[in-house]
């Protein structure tokens, strides 16, 4: 009984992830709506950010050389672009 159960939830699922990725809802798949809403949000570079992190933590503990991170707002990027273009500029 467990593994027809088992069966029949693994090709639900499979059944599941070929419509999400197949069938068009006003024009784009749902997979496609998820792909450009992950892209607007700031969840992936937050995601990102916490795996690098936990990377570097383990390399730590391993004892490897940790890479050192640098981080920088938009802000911080706007300023670096005007100081890079008044100098180029001379």
């Amino acid at each position: 009984m467990g593994f027809i159960r088992s069966c029949v939830w693994t090709a639900a699922t499979v059944g599941l992830g070929i419509a999400l990725a197949t069938l068009e809802v006003g024009g784009k798949t749902p997979l496609a709506y998820a792909r450009s809403a992950w892209a607007r949000s700031e969840a992936g570079d937050w995601l990102r950010d916490r795996a690098d992190d936990a990377a570097d933590r383990a390399r730590g503990a391993l004892g490897q050389p940790q890479k050192p991170r640098e981080r920088h707002s938009d802000e911080d990027r706007a300023a670096l672009d005007r100081i890079i273009a008044k100098r180029s500029g001379r």
